[in-house]
C-alpha cells in the first residue's frame, strides 16, 4: 500500500497544471502509426515543446531533447514539467535546447514506446512522424550530435531503446530509474507475479473466444483508467502491468497478446528481451561507437528491484569494459525527487553536450 500511495502522489504531481513564464505550445497530432493498432489506442496525440527565452527572439537553430513520460503518465505531465524548466531558467541558466515531450499512455497505461499490434506503432510514431514533424515545425539541430533522449522509468526504457535503434538521430541518452531486467528479472519482477499472470491468461482466453473484442476490452480495462489503476489495488495494477507488457512483446502469430512464458515455455526470449535486450546492446560496443553520451540513474532503494537489479548489472558490465555508459546509483527510491534529479542532474548535463 505505501508503494501505491508513493505512485498516487507522483502521479498527480506530474499531472497538475502549474504557471510558468516560458513557452510551452501544445499540439495535437493524428498519428496513422497509432491508429493502427488493437485495443483502441487514442491515435491523436499531444506533443508538448518547451522553447528557450530567447527562441522567439533569434534566429538560429536549436539543439533538442525529447522526453518520454512514464507508465501512467498522460499528456499533461508536460504542463508540470514547464515549471521545473522555467525555475531552472530563473535560477540556473537559460535553455540551450528546445524540449519536446511525449507519453505513451495507452488503455493499458503503457506502451513501452515500441511498435506491437496491440498498442500502436509507438517506435515509428516517435522516429518517423514526431521528429519529422517537430522538424518542420520549429528550428532545430537535425544531427545526432545535438539531439538527445530522455525519459523516467517506462519513458528511460524507451529512450535506451530509441538512441540504440536510431544513433543517427538520437546521439545522447539519459535514462531516469528505467526499466530494465537481468537474467532473474522476469521472475522477481511483477511480470512473474502468479495472480498477475491468471488474470492474463484469461483475459487472452476470454478475447480468444468472444466475438466482440473491442466491447470485452473496454470493459476489461475499465478497472486501469485513470487513479482507479492505483486504487483498485495491487492486484489491479499488477495486471494491467503485465497485458501492457504482454500487449507489447509477446505478440505471436498474429495475436496480439501472446502466451505468458510460464505457460508456453518458446515464448521466454520474447518477454525477456523487452527489459532484457538493453542490457546487451548497452554492452556492445557497435552500438555505443555510435552514441555520444548515454547516463542512466538509478535509486540504490528502487522498490522495483529488478530494476535496481538491472541497472547494477549495466553499472558493472560498463565499468568492467570501461565503456562510455555512465550509471549513477543514488540514495533513495524509484520516484525520489524526480523533480530534483531533472533540474539538477539531467538539464545540466545536457547544457553542456548539446
Amino acid at each position: 500500500m505505501k508503494l501505491l500511495l508513493k505512485t498516487i502522489c507522483l502521479t498527480l504531481l506530474l499531472s497538475v497544471s502549474l504557471p510558468a513564464e516560458a513557452d510551452l505550445q501544445q499540439h495535437q497530432i493524428y498519428s496513422p502509426a497509432i491508429a493502427d493498432n488493437f485495443i483502441g489506442t487514442n491515435a491523436t496525440r499531444t506533443i508538448s515543446v518547451y522553447l528557450p527565452k530567447d527562441y522567439e527572439k533569434s534566429n538560429k537553430a536549436y539543439p533538442v531533447l525529447y522526453f518520454l513520460g512514464a507508465y501512467n503518465w498522460g499528456a499533461n505531465f508536460a504542463n508540470s514539467f514547464e515549471k521545473i524548466f522555467a525555475d531552472y531558467e530563473q535560477t540556473k541558466e537559460p535553455l540551450k535546447f528546445i524540449v519536446v515531450m511525449i507519453d505513451g499512455d495507452t488503455p493499458l497505461r503503457g506502451s513501452f514506446y515500441v511498435n506491437s499490434k496491440a498498442h500502436g506503432r509507438f517506435s515509428d510514431f516517435v522516429t518517423k512522424e514526431a521528429v519529422q514533424w517537430v522538424n518542420s515545425k520549429y528550428r532545430t539541430e537535425t544531427n545526432s550530435k545535438h539531439t538527445a533522449i530522455a525519459g523516467f522509468s517506462m519513458g528511460g526504457t524507451g529512450a535506451l531503446r530509441f538512441a540504440a535503434d536510431n544513433p543517427t538521430q538520437f546521439g545522447h541518452v539519459y535514462a531516469l530509474s528505467p526499466g530494465l531486467i537481468d537474467e532473474n528479472g522476469l521472475s522477481t519482477s511483477y511480470l512473474g507475479n502468479a495472480k498477475a499472470i491468471a488474470h492474463y491468461e484469461r483475459f487472452r482466453n476470454a478475447l480468444a473466444k468472444t466475438t466482440s473484442p473491442r466491447t470485452l476490452m473496454k470493459e476489461e480495462f475499465k478497472s486501469f483508467q485513470g487513479m482507479a489503476l492505483w486504487q483498485n489495488g495491487e492486484d489491479n495494477s499488477n495486471a494491467a502491468f503485465v497485458m501492457a507488457y504482454g500487449g507489447a512483446f509477446a505478440s505471436h502469430n498474429g495475436e496480439p497478446f501472446g502466451a505468458h512464458f510460464s505457460q508456453v515455455e518458446s515464448q521466454t526470449d520474447k518477454w525477456r528481451f523487452g527489459f532484457g535486450e538493453l542490457i546487451n546492446q548497452y554492452s556492445d560496443n557497435k552500438v555505443l561507437s555510435k552514441l555520444y553520451s548515454v547516463k542512466v540513474e538509478v535509486g540504490k532503494q528502487d522498490e522495483y528491484k529488478w530494476i535496481a537489479d538491472g541497472s547494477l548489472k549495466l553499472k558493472a558490465l560498463s565499468e568492467a569494459q570501461n565503456t562510455k555508459v555512465k550509471v549513477v546509483v543514488f540514495d533513495g527510491d524509484h520516484s525520489s525527487k524526480v523533480r530534483e534529479r531533472i533540474a539538477q542532474s539531467m538539464l545540466p548535463h545536457f547544457q553542456s553536450l548539446l
